[in-house]
């Protein structure tokens, strides 16, 4: 006999009815979780009563609370155990209102202990009983596409949201990214680009807020389509209203892409100055980038500062680029110290061969020729040539003028160097000669003036 109970039988069905909408289910995804519990309690207008208003059997209702009283103590395999008494006891009865109720706490048991196919199989079975209440059915249908998220079968989800879709009333931006969310996980990325902008402009017109995560959703769509231009958008508002270091760092590499190299530069500073920027990678990009736009003393601050702090590590590389930068900055002395660093770092001449300049037009000639030489017994310098000017060069300035043409005719057994070698081979021996002559003079006039104070001591 079906008929209403009492008020305390009008509470429990209220109980009942929001236990699907209870849920708060996080997505399994690399995406943060999005609740159910919010769409159903915050974004929705209670439906439009359509729907013939039902009521729990007395004798149903009186075996439910029971259940219900045993489930609220966690005591689950007790409410699973009066349930099926209810079934086994009602029967072919057990039908409409009544069996969806027993079917929705059954759900609620299985979701509690975790047992989720089971529940979404509860869940079903609620929906499959014909008519009940529109709340009951429309929050039911939600609960199973999420349940589907946290098993991971987005399909199943996919079709359980385009069901919940045809019952809804007035839906809120939430169900929408929650079914991109679906496809995006299938990989049909125009379906989930769809939906999510379908959620946005649902948002725009009730005027709600989008969530951080609705954007995160969005730009991973946008890139998946190459559409950097709106990637970099949808990263401007993250920043605007969530300004975290991944999304300023992001940004810049989207204006990178989009070839926009002041943007690029102007948001990796804006991160850098608020000390966002911790990783070594992150610390050098920022470095090139200073370079790359005509500011090396900037960028060698950021390496020297990263080296400092133990941000970056001691590598070769890494004090090369700083060298390199101090260089450009024309900061000499400070460009030396972390190119002898790299130099003695590396397995290679080649720092030593670059250092080896830098001591020559430092004047520092000896110097000069010591890395050339260390350049030499390390190898793997690109330039052999070059390397041998530079060190021909400044062994003529130390007066070394018989190893000054040892090196520049080394050299000029290269073709590319050829021609400056010989020229440069051909001033040092002319300047030898010169200076040969010049000695024979002084001795000859040494000679000269020692014999005429002889002669006049003589006499």
């Amino acid at each position: 006999m079906t008929g209403v109970i009492n008020k305390s039988q009008n509470r429990f069905t209220t109980l009942l009815c929001a236990a699907a909408l209870f849920l708060a289910l996080p997505v399994v995804s690399q995406l943060p979780a999005m609740p159910g519990s919010a769409y159903a309690q915050d974004e929705e207008k209670p439906p439009e009563a359509t729907r013939k208003t039902q009521a729990i059997s007395a004798a149903v209702y009186k075996e439910l609370a029971k259940a219900q009283e045993a489930a609220e103590a966690k005591q689950y395999n007790q409410a699973i155990s009066i349930l099926d008494r209810i079934r086994q006891k009602q029967g072919d009865k057990l039908q409409g209102y009544d069996a969806a109720s027993v079917w929705n706490v059954y759900g609620f048991i299985y979701y509690s202990k975790e047992q989720y196919r089971q529940a979404i199989n509860a869940y079903q079975k609620v929906v499959q009983q014909g008519e009940i209440p529109e709340a009951l059915e429309i929050g039911t249908k939600y609960t199973i596409a999420q349940l589907n998220f946290v098993i991971e079968d987005y399909r199943g989800a996919i079709r359980a949201l385009q069901e919940w879709f045809k019952v809804a009333k007035n839906p809120g931006p939430q169900p929408y990214i929650l079914l991109g969310q679906a496809y995006y996980q299938v990989k049909d990325y125009d379906n989930a680009l769809r939906y999510v902008e379908q959620g946005f402009s649902v948002a725009r017109k009730r005027e709600t807020a989008p969530k951080e995560h609705w954007y995160l959703l969005l730009r991973v769509l946008y890139y998946e389509k190459n559409n950097y231009r709106k990637t970099a958008e949808v990263l401007e508002q993250l920043v605007s209203k969530w300004p975290k270091r991944e999304y300023w760092v992001q940004l810049a590499g989207m204006y990178g892409e989009l070839k926009q190299d002041k943007k690029q530069l102007y948001t990796m500073e804006t991160a850098y100055v608020q000390d966002m920027l911790q990783r070594e990678g992150e610390l050098l990009n920022m470095a090139y980038l200073f370079l790359g736009n005509d500011m090396p003393y900037k960028g060698a601050k950021v390496v020297e500062k990263g080296i400092a702090e133990g941000k970056i590590r001691k590598t070769s590389k890494n004090f090369e680029l700083m060298g390199n930068a101090w260089r450009q900055a024309r900061e000499t002395k400070k460009a030396i110290p972390a190119l002898e660093q790299a130099a003695n770092l590396s397995d290679e001449g080649e720092i030593y061969a670059r250092l080896a300049g830098v001591y020559l037009d430092n004047e520092e000639f000896s110097k000069a020729i010591n890395a050339a030489n260390r350049a030499i017994q390390k190898g793997g310098v690109k330039r052999r040539d070059n390397l041998l000017m530079v060190k021909g060069m400044a062994e003529f300035n130390a007066d070394r003028l018989n190893a000054s043409l040892r090196s520049f005719a080394q050299c000029a057994k290269d073709k590319r160097s050829e021609r400056v070698c010989k020229q440069w081979r051909e001033y040092v021996a002319k300047d030898q000669k010169r200076r040969q002559k010049l000695a024979e003079d002084l001795e000859a006039l040494r000679k000269a003036r020692e014999s005429r104070n002889a002669q006049a001591a003589a006499s």
